[in-house]
């Protein structure tokens, strides 16, 4: 699974309201989001999981993944919206 793929599955678990907006891959700018959103996770998770703790980094990654992750929500109802398929 690539990059892209795997941040979209990622939002779509955490918001599976929007599981139907797979079409979303279309827009370079949502692509760019899930792209980022994963790389985010992927950060969160190595942190997560480390042997050492930075609770400092592990908080600052978790905001970044929060932060993504409601972008690329409202991204897709705005596109919704626009589109009429809200």
């Amino acid at each position: 699974m690539d990059v892209q793929k795997a941040g979209m599955a990622r939002l779509f678990l955490a918001a599976p309201d929007l599981r139907g907006s797979a079409w979303m891959m279309q827009s370079p700018a949502f692509r760019k989001l899930c792209e980022a959103y994963e790389h985010a996770c992927l950060r969160r998770d190595l942190l997560r999981c480390s042997a050492l703790k930075d609770e400092g980094a592990l908080l600052r990654s978790e905001t970044e993944c929060k932060s993504l992750e409601a972008a690329a929500i409202a991204y897709i109802r705005k596109q919704r919206q626009l589109s009429g398929l809200a």
